[in-house]
């Protein structure tokens, strides 16, 4: 029998549930026109600064998203080059005219960006010239075609595909032309198919509006009088966010219902706005060959004879095992049905308390990350009137729901808060801060909730005026602007920084801590009030250093070892102090020598307390 006390220690975990979500994939298709390779000034050619951009992407998802498919195209090029090697080649798969597969649509691996990562560093980009070749006017229908193609046959059920296109030509396609009109097209039918368009245009100078406004406005269904065209500097620099984060995909948590009244319920989704990095799995391997080690856990019974001797040995199935709880000093047995059965208290849903202000809620009621709730349409028809018109009231009345939430099946309910939010600007990399919606906030029950007697006994301690007005200076003195999105997590920082370094042989990786203060600025700031502070409160008081044990002393020459505990000197001074009541010397590994060498034995659970109760039954007998 297991104890029944280790399963709620993973309730936490249960929590942080992340649905599976499926993969997705991204063609880079690059313009190879000889545009692309001009240098201009100082700086690096635009087909230089491309490669280093899908490197750096290509890193991040190694490591971020390793499920996800990424392929890099070729287009306006003049040859279509054979792959080169037979890994590479897929079957059904011919690139059209002026277009060339330079890394098939695959999961990413150490060599695709090494591959890129060769032909940015060398001088003549492994003979582009002569390989690929440079030419203009190459119809993206024919672009867009082939990229669909590779979708469909990459072996997988894509949940989202994405087209990312690299150029600086901001009119590939005049108006007037067929190929126009067959753009246009093809936009109609990547739209159909589910198939997004990301433009990154790499002239600060580029035009939207001369062809690529109405294209991506085709192929997202959106207004063409709210389009936003992409920036140069913006695109980049949300490509070359080189954050070792999870990209988690936007899938919820759970569909539940958020029952009103007996008869009045409305559909909801929960997501994660938030999650604890997860770090790679470690994986065991066999010294000699490195082969995976696969375990299994298999739980045996036993039976023994009353010498101790083994009998039988079977393998217990998941319906024969028992969970136990000691309560008492008693075992009190469950099957696992019975657990389940008491676990499962209220079907999963959210059920409606009452309303309370918005000021009840205080930020020490926040045991753990809250969660977001949306409606579900599609769940029950109406949710979204409901829901909106909910949200609305308790927005404009600032008030709050408490609900019992219970997320899914076998899951102990919680006492939760819909807290109303607005929805907040946008960050500089386009995603809001904070969605219009409710908050789902954990309360503390209050069995849950624990006070101190050292706070309340202390009393606070007396300040002046004058030490809270220096205070009042260095706090406005060292005030910064905070944002999330400004500290990353140094602990897998570190431990993709290291990855990468053996993955790809990079020397000297160094470590960015965020989250380290800026000494300097901060002394600089604080430097006028240093002695006021010290006039105030007065300088440190300095302890005095701890002695080691084995560091000699005036009194003593001798070095004072740590060592094993002096017991009695023999069996009779034992007795003596158990008789006497003076324990506090004896220890258990003392006691149960002087036990098994009168032949006693079962002393293997026994507490020290035991192990004395057992050596006067043997000396009383």
């Amino acid at each position: 029998m297991s104890d029944w006390q280790r399963s709620h220690s993973d309730e936490e975990d249960e929590d942080e549930f992340e649905p599976f979500s499926g993969r997705s994939g991204i063609v880079l298709v690059i313009d190879c026109a000889g545009y692309m390779f001009q240098q201009a000034g100082e700086s690096e050619p635009r087909f230089v600064e491309v490669l280093h951009i899908i490197e750096a992407m290509m890193r991040n998802k190694v490591i971020a998203s390793e499920k996800e498919l990424v392929g890099v195209v070729f287009y306006n090029t003049k040859n279509n080059p054979a792959p080169e090697s037979e890994e590479e080649h897929q079957l059904g798969l011919v690139a059209p005219q002026q277009c060339a597969i330079y890394v098939p649509l695959a999961s990413i691996s150490v060599e695709m960006i090494r591959k890129v990562r060769g032909l940015r560093e060398s001088s003549d980009f492994y003979n582009f010239d002569e390989k690929y070749g440079h030419v203009e006017g190459t119809s993206l229908s024919n672009v867009f075609w082939f990229c669909s193609r590779l979708f469909s046959h990459c072996g997988y059920k894509l949940e989202q595909s994405t087209i990312v296109l690299f150029t600086s030509n901001d009119e590939p396609h005049n108006s007037s032309t067929v190929e126009y009109q067959q753009a246009l097209l093809k936009a109609r039918d990547l739209q159909q198919k589910e198939i997004f368009v990301e433009l990154v245009p790499m002239d600060s100078n580029f035009d939207c509006n001369k062809f690529y406004k109405e294209f991506l406005c085709t192929v997202l269904d959106e207004d063409i009088n709210e389009f936003v065209a992409p920036i140069y500097e913006q695109s980049t620099q949300r490509l070359l966010r080189r954050l070792f984060i999870k990209s988690h995909q936007k899938r919820s948590l759970a569909h539940l219902k958020w029952h009103l009244s007996d008869d009045l319920s409305l559909g909801v989704n929960v997501y994660s706005l938030s999650r604890k990095p997860r770090l790679p799995k470690k994986v065991k391997l066999l010294r000699s060959t490195n082969e995976v080690i696969v375990s299994k856990r298999v739980h045996m019974a036993s039976t023994f004879s009353e010498e101790r001797e083994e009998e039988e040995t079977k393998v217990l199935l998941p319906g024969e095992q028992m969970k136990s709880i000691m309560i008492g000093g008693e075992k009190v047995s469950f099957k696992p049905e019975e657990v389940a059965l008491m676990k499962q208290l209220l079907p999963p849903g959210i059920r409606l308390l009452g309303f309370k202000p918005a000021s009840i809620v205080q930020i020490t009621n926040h045991v753990r990350g809250s969660l977001f709730m949306y409606p579900n349409e599609s769940h029950i028809n109406g949710s979204t009137t409901l829901f909106r018109a909910l949200y609305e009231k308790c927005l404009e009345k600032k008030q709050v729901a408490f609900c019992i939430f219970t997320m899914r099946r076998k899951q102990a309910p919680r006492l939760v808060a819909l807290v109303p939010q607005e929805q907040s600007a946008p960050s500089p990399f386009g995603d809001a801060d904070r969605y219009c919606g409710f908050r789902v906030e954990f309360i503390p029950f209050a069995d849950d909730i624990r006070k101190l007697s050292v706070l309340e006994e202390n009393a606070s301690n007396e300040v002046t005026n004058e030490q809270t007005d220096v205070f009042k200076k260095v706090v406005k003195k060292i005030k910064f602007k905070f944002h999330p999105t400004n500290f990353e997590n140094p602990m897998s920082q570190n431990l993709y920084i290291n990855l990468e370094s053996l993955l790809f042989d990079v020397e000297d990786a160094e470590l960015f801590d965020t989250t380290l203060p800026d000494y300097d600025r901060i002394d600089s700031k604080l430097e006028a009030l240093v002695d006021d502070m010290q006039n105030l409160f007065g300088e440190d008081a300095e302890e005095a250093p701890k002695r080691r044990r084995n560091e000699q002393t005036e009194d003593d020459n001798q070095p004072q070892s740590k060592g094993a505990r002096v017991g009695p000197a023999s069996d009779e001074e034992l007795l003596e102090l158990i008789k006497q009541g003076n324990i506090s010397g004896l220890t258990i590994p003392m006691l149960k020598e002087y036990l098994q060498r009168k032949g006693v034995s079962g002393l293997s659970k026994l507490t020290k307390s035991g192990l004395i109760d057992k050596i006067r039954e043997t000396h009383a007998d």
